[in-house]
């Protein structure tokens, strides 16, 4: 290969490669909104796992008939029982979140339920699709 470009040419290409290489490792450098946006992330990953430990969260979907004991405060004693049907639910990682309804004393109530709450102590599915479609499943 030196003898068809020639002994002074090869070094030179070499050497222009080399230092491209070189500048770009060095004064390539992540935009400080890219950087902190990564630094939240593994920050949100390291929250989630620490939540996720000594949780034992069934999946649930739309429909589910569930069953959710709940501390009213932090040093409650006795847990709430709340019973309901599932209308939605959204995936946020730490953030995931329920709308459960319920008919209590003749009013229809809907609350929405952090999943990963440590008020939240446990998490029963009753039954499974309990609505499909919009309607009620009948045996």
């Amino acid at each position: 290969m030196n003898a068809l470009l020639g002994k002074s040419f090869a070094p030179k290409i070499m050497a222009r490669f080399i230092s491209t290489e070189v500048l770009r490792s060095t004064t390539k450098h992540k935009t400080p909104m890219k950087r902190a946006s990564s630094l939240m992330n593994s920050l949100r990953s390291e929250e989630f796992d620490r939540l996720k430990v000594g949780k034992n969260i069934p999946y649930i979907e739309t429909g589910d008939s569930i069953e959710v004991e709940k501390l009213p405060y932090m040093t409650a004693t006795e847990p709430d029982i709340i019973k309901g049907l599932v209308v939605a639910v959204s995936h946020r990682s730490s953030d995931t979140s329920l709308r459960i309804i319920n008919v209590e004393h003749g009013t229809p109530v809907e609350r929405r339920l952090v999943i990963y709450s440590p008020l939240i102590k446990n998490i029963k599915i009753l039954q499974k699709a309990f609505l499909t479609k919009g309607k009620k499943r009948i045996r």
